[in-house]
């Protein structure tokens, strides 16, 4: 569906892209991930046909974006990460002008709104002010302009950016039923629980570079071959002589202590019964022990430094 080569760009001395590549098949997902500067925006821009690479080359359903972006806009639904407020509009004027510009017949205009609203719950309320909405419903709104046209291929920015927890998770549930639908999305969000969620590839920018990128199942597997986090619970006046006895351990890589007495461990190993054999040797009663799997989060976390660019 999307293959683009070799991406960078520019703007005055500011590298924002570089040297980026990436694949995206037909009915996945894949969620874009990066701290502050990182270049997710750009990027999407340029998937977008909204910005042109310095140099490289990007493909989509089988166009060349730079020239060709008219065959391509027909297949893609973008969502920006900000809300431009339309004065004086209601909803379905809103919705109106956005299929006049997709191209819409008028005989399938109307339709094709009602299943835009039905999906992103806002059916019935089409006399409602645009300017007087929530941000959830702006948002909500947002996707529904986006999905007009029945893309089949969706590039959103933050579409949870600002939500509260209820609108976040309503967000979350219309792009999980996108994804069921077979379109393939990409998808820019610093909330990495939605993307875990949401997403089945994942690609980790920084510094306008790509860190790391793969299936997530795959990544997850891998990090967790690597550094597992277990988490030992004793008494919290025992947790530092017993950091202290644990941290000792050739296959304990880190040890830190939370308030409540529990030990948070990077292992190497998979085999514990070292670190319970020392704590009871030292008298030390262990309360709890759990082992927790690889997330996104921990997958950002190893990957990335901070760097902006």
């Amino acid at each position: 569906m999307i293959t683009a080569n070799a991406l960078n760009k520019a703007y005055d001395d500011v590298a924002a892209i570089q040297d980026v590549s990436l694949e995206v098949e037909r009915g996945q997902t894949l969620g874009l991930l990066g701290p502050n500067g990182a270049g997710k925006t750009t990027l999407l821009r340029m998937l977008a046909t909204l910005a042109k690479p310095d140099t490289g080359a990007i493909t989509i359903a089988g166009h060349d974006a730079v020239h060709e972006p008219r065959e391509i806009r027909r297949r893609l639904g973008f969502m920006p990460a900000e809300f431009g407020i339309p004065r004086d509009l209601n909803m379905r004027e809103y919705m109106h002008y956005f299929a006049c510009l997709a191209g819409l017949s008028q005989d399938s205009r109307d339709s094709a709104i009602d299943q835009a609203l039905e999906l992103t719950d806002l059916r019935g309320r089409d006399d409602v002010m645009v300017s007087g909405l929530s941000t959830g419903n702006k948002q909500r709104l947002l996707l529904a302009k986006t999905l007009i046209h029945d893309p089949e291929l969706l590039i959103l920015d933050e579409p949870s950016s600002g939500l509260d927890p209820r609108a976040r998770v309503e967000v979350r549930e219309i792009l999980q039923e996108l994804a069921g639908l077979g379109k393939t999305i990409v998808i820019s969000s610093h909330i990495l629980k939605d993307l875990d969620s949401i997403c089945s590839h994942v690609l980790i920018m920084e510094a306008g570079r790509v860190v790391l990128a793969g299936e997530v199942a795959t990544l997850k597997d891998q990090l967790h071959a690597v550094n597992r986090l277990v988490k030992v619970h004793v008494a919290p006046d025992k947790a530092v002589h017993a950091a202290i006895s644990v941290e000792a351990l050739p296959q304990i890589t880190a040890c830190t202590v939370d308030t409540d007495g529990w030990l948070l461990l990077t292992s190497s190993a998979s085999n514990y019964n070292p670190v319970l054999r020392v704590l009871l040797d030292e008298d030390i009663q262990v309360l709890g022990m759990v082992e927790e799997t690889s997330d996104l989060e921990t997958l950002f976390i190893q990957s990335t430094k901070g760097d902006i660019t």
